[in-house]
């Protein structure tokens, strides 16, 4: 059922049940209201029954010797009852709790036993409908602070602000007061539109805003941004803001993602680069030790074990490691031999494992979302080793849509040839049993 037509078959139907309720409570009442007018009469018919009584007994006439005394209505019914005056009230008594009891469990009356069902009804109404527009306006909010349009909007204000942070570390900016304090009101405008936004979320997320790894990012740069602001050395800190474009831009968010899922990977290729640095750098630290001591080398390279370290990342990067070599190989010839071994090691092998790690995690990415546009048809197409698998199979999202349409309807004819060659099947079947049930008879009726 659409949504809509639920929602109106499950307004009638709470309407149903409220009608049916004060139904009740109506039907309840008039019920009391009517016991208590038997129970006037009733009282009105036992103070005279006293008084017919009370003439009796001092006119000296005994009830018993009486066969039309008051006692005799007293023992029709048990010697026990009690007078015809005071049954009413305790029947009075009862059928208002009853009524006080079946109130009170609907909810109708208030605390002193005096039902008001349609007061209740519309307290409970009046909730609801304020229940309803608070839950209609945090749909609002979310609506508008999720809309596309909203979000560029949102994106160029962060593109903005970082490139005014840029601008405001210009001298024309830092050395004129009046400048800077432009720049700093327009930066704190930026903050608060910014803060408008993610209080616009929270509205609508609520508290599963924080199960939003990307909406608690925003979180914590707006709250340090309000924390810091008048801490000059933290105030450096701001351009972090500019990051939001990640949280922001699907495709820099898809790659962030990406790269958080190789992660192992690149935590066992960083301990095992980590290990060949360290055995290295003991290493060269025991072999060109005191070279600089002893004036043979212009910078201090090896002499202590955080140097060498530093020397040997300067190495895998490639930057000068030939100048470094060449000034040890003056002292030692042989020293080509250990620079070139973990030049191999470390700048081709482990780094280019790191890039690769990187380029199949990017490589799944975009497989999962061809996966996504195609809904997984491509794949078995690309297993098949077709001539045309070099080709660029990028599709756009309608012309994906419009060969999966022609995917399922290839299907459906398949699924409809099987369906027609079963009931052919069938047809013969059943007509070889129908002959072969009319041969039986034709024998037994010969025989």
């Amino acid at each position: 059922m659409p949504s809509g037509a639920a929602g109106v078959a499950s307004h009638v139907n709470r309407r149903k049940r409220l009608s049916g309720h004060n139904g009740a409570l109506r039907t309840s009442t008039r019920d009391l209201r009517d016991s208590q007018r038997d129970d006037a009469s009733s009282n009105d018919a036992g103070r005279a029954s006293h008084k017919l009584f009370g003439s009796l007994t001092s006119s000296g006439t005994s009830p018993s010797e009486n066969g039309n005394g008051i006692a005799s209505s007293w023992t029709a019914g048990g010697g026990d009852n009690p007078p015809v005056g005071e049954q009413p009230l305790q029947d009075q008594h009862a059928a208002k709790e009853g009524s006080v009891a079946f109130a009170q469990d609907d909810g109708a009356l208030d605390e002193d036993g005096n039902g008001d069902g349609a007061e209740t009804a519309a307290n409970v109404s009046g909730f609801r409908l304020a229940l309803r527009k608070v839950n209609q306006a945090r749909i609002l909010c979310g609506r508008i602070v999720n809309h596309d349009k909203v979000q560029l909007f949102v994106v160029l204000l962060i593109a903005i602000n970082a490139i005014m942070m840029g601008v405001g570390t210009f001298d024309f900016v830092m050395d004129d007061p009046a400048m800077e304090a432009i720049f700093e009101t327009v930066d704190f405008i930026f903050l608060i539109v910014f803060t408008i936004e993610l209080c616009m979320q929270f509205v609508y997320h609520g508290p599963r805003l924080f199960l939003d790894g990307w909406l608690v990012f925003d979180f914590v740069v707006i709250v340090m941004s309000w924390s810091f602001a008048q801490v000059q050395i933290i105030r450096a800190f701001r351009i972090f803001r500019a990051l939001r474009l990640v949280t922001r831009v699907a495709v820099m968010r898809n790659l962030v993602v990406a790269l958080f899922a190789v992660m192992p990977r690149m935590g066992a290729i960083a301990l095992l680069l980590v290990l060949l640095m360290y055995i290295f750098a003991v290493m060269f630290t025991q072999l060109f030790k005191y070279m600089y001591r002893d004036g043979l080398t212009e910078f201090d390279y090896f002499s202590n074990l955080g140097g060498t370290f530093f020397t040997l990342y300067q190495i895998m990067t490639l930057d000068a490691w030939a100048d470094v070599a060449r000034d040890v190989m003056e002292t030692y010839p042989w020293a080509w031999l250990p620079f070139i071994i973990f030049v191999i090691i470390s700048g081709f092998i482990v780094v280019n494992l790191i890039i690769a790690v990187i380029c199949d995690a990017i490589a799944t990415l975009h497989d999962d979302e061809k996966a996504a546009l195609t809904g997984g048809h491509m794949e078995d197409e690309s297993d098949d080793g077709s001539d045309d698998g070099d080709e660029d199979i990028s599709v756009s999202p309608e012309e994906a849509q419009q060969q999966e349409i022609e995917a399922l309807e290839g299907r459906i004819e398949e699924l409809k040839k099987v369906q027609d060659e079963t009931m052919k099947t069938l047809q013969f079947l059943t007509q070889h049993l129908q002959n072969s049930a009319l041969a039986q008879q034709a024998n037994k009726a010969e025989g």
